[in-house]
């Protein structure tokens, strides 16, 4: 008989257990240590009990629904407005007998005490309180069509598709574009590389602040604020997963006065010339596909697409099913 119940202390092997059998595709780390997994789920400061559902048969952990929240405007503290279902995973061998269909009654449930008015599937920037770093890759970018059960899953629920993602990468070995305005904006300028993100938020700290990063900063050499900025971060807990080396390239951004100037793609180029002499083999990272800037400078950069992350929202009336 399958029991349902809260997370309790002693778990936390027996769902990292689960992590790794449930079979959710390339975007998934895997083989990563009990302690990685702690700092990234467990850890957090919002983190409750109530909000990660576990289905046992006796001792053993089949399934869990784990729910959280998105951030505030600002970035300074927990939004309860909008709920997060981070992910609904139940072992094959137990799927069709509406497992995963409680386990997500039971998180909807909790969201919605807690004050939640809308609720969305699949964790996504600014809604990803959990798995950044364990799921998704570079960042959060909803559910990935690679994983095989989690579309037909939420559109059986009651969810349909809200925000797609792109995934790209590009293997260091390939040869980079050029451009010679790209020499032009390489003698005006300088990158600083920097450990520490002074400027982070509370939120940023929470997430991408618990993973191995480095900030790159383009300036120009008479000025000391830099024009375009990006923050690298590793991707080791997915080496088994892909087969190699990876880095995840996020937050790039340039300063509004100075876009169109390609100091965006100087910036990215440059950043991959480095990392490939540091022996790493591989980039990815995310665009939203509603930003289509963003896609043009990855695609300009040579990255190609890999896959499509999908976050979905509940459609008013939803009924919930199970998970394949």
């Amino acid at each position: 008989m399958i029991e349902y119940r809260s997370y309790r202390n002693d778990d936390p092997p027996k769902l990292l257990r689960l992590w790794n059998q449930v079979g959710m595709g390339r975007g998934a780390a895997s083989g990563v240590p009990i302690e990685v997994f702690d700092q990234l789920v467990f850890a957090q400061p919002y983190f409750e009990h109530d909000g990660l559902q576990l289905a046992c048969d006796g001792d053993e952990v089949v399934g869990m629904a784990h729910a959280g929240f998105g951030c505030q405007a600002d970035q300074g503290g927990l939004c309860h407005d909008t709920g997060v279902i981070c992910q609904v995973l139940v072992l094959a061998d137990y799927r069709r007998r509406g497992i995963g269909r409680e386990l997500l009654r039971l998180a909807e449930s909790y969201l919605r005490r807690h004050g939640a008015r809308r609720i969305t599937a699949g964790i996504v920037p600014s809604a990803d309180p959990f798995y950044c770093g364990l799921y998704g890759g570079a960042q959060a970018a909803g559910f990935l069509e690679s994983d095989p059960a989690a579309g037909a899953f939420f559109e059986a629920a009651g969810y349909e598709s809200a925000e797609t993602y792109g995934i790209y990468q590009m293997p260091l070995l390939d040869r980079k574009p050029f451009d010679q305005r790209l020499l032009e904006i390489r003698r005006r300028t300088r990158i600083d590389v920097r450990t520490r993100h002074d400027s982070a938020s509370w939120w940023w700290n929470t997430r991408v602040g618990r993973l191995d990063f480095v900030r790159f900063e383009l300036c120009y050499r008479d000025r000391d604020e830099p024009v375009a900025s990006l923050t690298l971060v590793g991707l080791d807990q997915f080496a088994i997963a892909w087969k190699t080396r990876a880095v995840g390239l996020v937050d790039v951004t340039v300063v509004e006065s100075e876009r169109r100037q390609g100091l965006g793609q100087a910036l990215v180029l440059e950043t991959c010339r480095q990392l490939k002499q540091e022996s790493l083999s591989l980039v990815e990272t995310h665009a939203a596909d509603d930003n289509p800037a963003g896609r043009a400078l990855l695609e300009s950069c040579g990255f190609e697409r890999v896959d499509t992350g999908v976050a979905y929202r509940q459609r008013a009336g939803g009924i919930a099913a199970s998970r394949a």
